[in-house]
């Protein structure tokens, strides 16, 4: 279902309806001949005005359909804005959840025709509630839009990076093995330890990985990387885990 009260598929469709009736007007005019009537009737009527009319008309009709056209392409671009305002964080300027399920079902169904195999990264913040607590939600919102700057510095520009609730974010990875995505994890754990984030200092995340397995389905994959971030958790946090290793819990 359409969320926005006009597509730009509604307006081509209205147009074409215009031009079909206009050609069907047109071949009424030359099945009765009415072209050849009304050039006889203008002969024998040279006094008539009716030639400054139809010249009117027609100026009307280029006039009405140019601004069709124009139309046509304003709503292109404004439903161009809205969707992208649509799969966009507001806080951080990352794709949102809706975006991510796209690019998880969109890769799953790649992945069944390619046999190349993807991974996720299921990331979340580190005593995230804390840092509202203490620095008020303006800095909190700060230190998701600094995280997600940091995302971007270390993903690739064919990953798809997104908010995934709250805290927690997730990194879409395709043709990405497990070896691979616990590197790019890594090294995002490396750069966040970094980063300055004033006031609330120091800031480290969580995080789980999962690679597609041949019978996973989107929703299975992100469940398994949610039990490796669990882990990491239970570990202390500040930890990387996949799934071919699970670190002890701290008690």
């Amino acid at each position: 279902m359409n969320p926005w009260p006009f597509s730009a598929r509604r307006i081509r469709k209205e147009l074409t309806l215009i031009l079909l009736l206009n050609l069907g007007c047109y071949l009424l005019f030359i099945h009765w001949d009415l072209f050849e009537k009304l050039d006889v009737w203008l002969h024998q009527h040279p006094a008539s005005q009716l030639d400054e009319v139809l010249l009117l008309s027609f100026t009307l009709a280029l006039s009405m359909t140019w601004f069709a056209i124009r139309r046509l392409r304003e709503a292109r671009q404004l439903l161009k804005a809205l969707r992208r305002q649509a799969e966009r964080d507001d806080i951080t300027g990352l794709a949102n959840r809706r975006r991510a399920n796209q690019a998880l079902q969109r890769e799953t169904e790649r992945s069944c025709r390619s046999g190349r195999r993807y991974s996720v990264l299921l990331i979340d913040l580190d005593h995230f509630k804390h840092i509202n607590d203490s620095h008020g939600h303006l800095v909190g919102d700060r230190v998701l839009q600094r995280f997600g700057q940091v995302l971007r510095q270390r993903a690739r520009q064919l990953d798809t990076i997104a908010r995934w609730g709250g805290e927690e974010f997730i990194i879409v990875c395709p043709e990405t093995e497990q070896d691979g995505a616990l590197a790019l994890a890594e090294s995002i754990s490396q750069l966040l330890r970094e980063t300055d984030f004033d006031p609330a200092l120091r800031v480290t995340a969580s995080i789980g990985v999962a690679t597609l397995a041949d019978d996973d389905t989107p929703d299975s994959l992100v469940h398994r990387a949610d039990i490796c971030l669990y882990a990491a958790k239970q570990a202390g946090r500040d930890q990387v885990v996949g799934e071919n290793h699970f670190p002890a819990a701290q008690p």
